[in-house]
């Protein structure tokens, strides 16, 4: 990635390692710059990413696919071949991002890149509810 470029993604749960998807269609990917886009889960997609697909339920799994998080990386959306609309590696220096079912983004880091781009700086933040048991 460029220095000026800013990319993320909004998880509706905690990352956890799982052997299952998780999170929900709260879940978002996103743009800061350059050119700040925001791409929310559809839960309908008309996309040419699923016509790779021939299973009604291997699609909604494709469509469902908010959240997953694995020793080895932690990626949002996905797709029939593996790729996902961001995915970063273990210790958080390597990042990957395609178009993913679901969300139907571009690649974050831009067009006609790579899809693998090196990490220099993650910032990670927390909302809150409760603070000692105690609503905030």
């Amino acid at each position: 990635l460029g220095t000026d470029t800013v990319v993320g993604m909004y998880a509706s749960q905690v990352w956890r390692r799982s052997t299952r998807v998780y999170g929900d269609g709260g879940c978002f990917l996103f743009r800061l710059t350059p050119d700040a886009r925001c791409w929310k889960w559809q839960p309908r997609s008309d996309g040419t990413l699923l016509d790779q697909v021939d299973l009604e339920e291997e699609k909604t799994a494709l469509l469902e696919q908010f959240m997953v998080g694995t020793a080895k990386y932690i990626s949002m959306g996905g797709n029939p071949d593996g790729s996902c609309g961001l995915r970063l590696n273990e210790d958080l220096t390597r990042g990957e991002s395609a178009p993913a079912v679901g969300f139907e983004n571009e690649p974050l880091h831009g067009q006609g890149r790579s899809s693998v781009f090196d990490v220099g700086v993650v910032e990670v933040y927390g909302l809150a509810r409760q603070i000692d048991g105690r609503r905030v």
